[in-house]
């Protein structure tokens, strides 16, 4: 169903976003 692979491709998404948002802020954190 396109419905869902949209839905699965959407998810990964947000989640690498947010993952790479925490790391790049840890290493703001790690350089001060």
């Amino acid at each position: 169903t396109p419905f869902g692979t949209s839905a699965k491709a959407d998810v990964p998404k947000k989640y690498i976003g947010r993952r790479v948002y925490v790391i790049i802020t840890k290493n703001k954190n790690n350089n001060r």
